[in-house]
């Protein structure tokens, strides 16, 4: 049998609780068989044929570890991996999986029904009711994994909407960058800019900011047409969501580096193109539009990186057979 941690986000760990559903067919929320875990956690308990297995994922975009976790399970699976802040005692138990994103898994009425399930199972170790119930509506808001498969792009569109982070300057400044790099490149038609902060504070980039906010469904059309995408780590130098998405879309990405381990490298030129100043990214932005043949196979090799490291089943499967042969 499988038992996944109730008090689990499941806005956040939808992603790997279809993992778990395609490689077991089915698993049971409880509360009894875990030790007192914050609420968040998301433990997993395998006692299925021959495995026994606990395991944690840890999706935070911090990369310090929950050591209480980390003391509790046989292997644990971190999105944002920096080997520094992992006990060395602990090493090898480890794992970087990559980034994941919110993902819908669940009707609207099994979602409530679910959500009640546990709230009823774990009510007294619940420290916030409301962020509880929010994330099982947060979930229920997002799109089916179904959605976000490889399509034919436009030759000549380029699509980009991205939030300004109060304390992340660097990832702010990127991205701006090539809103500007776009915006000026009169061979392409570019659509989006910054979404406007609620408190009003665009940190001076109101010349980029939209007027519009886009919706779930009109962001992934608009960025499944997108000739080029643009990653970058995002708040405290996290895999954002965007970086998971776009690999699954099988996208051309242009991408800063990157802070946290991978799974597996992300290749130069082979599944994104990096950009090695930020300054200059209005020639990576060029080299890419006027090389169709190399656009197709960056977007063939991002979704095959996907499927490989990235995809529900994929992650869990490896956290599980670390042998296994990828």
């Amino acid at each position: 049998m499988v038992y996944v941690y109730a008090l689990c986000n499941v806005y956040y760990d939808s992603f790997y609780l279809k993992g778990l559903k395609e490689l077991f067919s089915s698993y049971e929320f409880n509360v009894d068989k875990f030790p007192k875990f914050r609420q968040g956690v998301f433990a997993v308990l395998i006692q299925e044929d021959e495995l026994d297995v606990k395991l944690i994922i840890d999706s935070a975009d911090s990369p310090c570890i929950d050591e209480d976790s980390l003391k509790w399970c046989d292997v644990y699976g971190k999105v944002n991996y920096i080997s520094s802040s992992i006990p060395e005692i602990y090493g090898q138990r480890v794992q970087p999986i990559g980034p994941s994103f919110g993902i819908k898994i669940w009707s609207y009425p099994n979602s409530i029904f679910i959500s009640i399930m546990n709230f009823i199972k774990c009510k007294e170790a619940i420290s916030n009711k409301r962020e509880f119930f929010a994330n099982y509506w947060r979930q229920n808001k997002r799109l089916p994994l179904e959605c976000y498969q490889s399509s034919p792009t436009a030759d000549d569109y380029v699509f980009f909407a991205g939030s300004i982070w109060k304390n992340e300057r660097m990832t702010n400044l990127a991205r701006s960058k090539f809103i500007e790099a776009c915006k000026k490149n009169n061979t392409i038609i570019f659509e989006g800019g910054f979404a406007p902060r609620n408190d009003g504070d665009n940190m001076a980039f109101d010349n980029l900011v939209v007027s519009k906010r886009y919706s779930l469904k009109d962001y992934l059309k608009n960025t499944k047409q997108s000739t080029i995408v643009f990653n970058t780590p995002a708040v405290l130098s996290c895999h954002g969501w965007k970086l998971g998405e776009f690999l699954a879309l099988g996208k051309a990405i242009v991408t800063t580096k990157h802070i946290n381990i991978l799974p597996a490298d992300l290749r130069n030129n082979v599944e994104v193109v990096y950009v090695d100043d930020i300054e200059l990214i209005e020639n990576d932005v060029k080299a890419i539009l006027q090389n169709r043949n190399r656009r197709v196979n960056l977007e063939q090799n991002a979704r095959t990186y996907f499927d490989t490291y990235l995809a529900p089943k994929s992650v869990i499967k490896k956290l599980l057979y670390p042998d296994i042969i990828l």
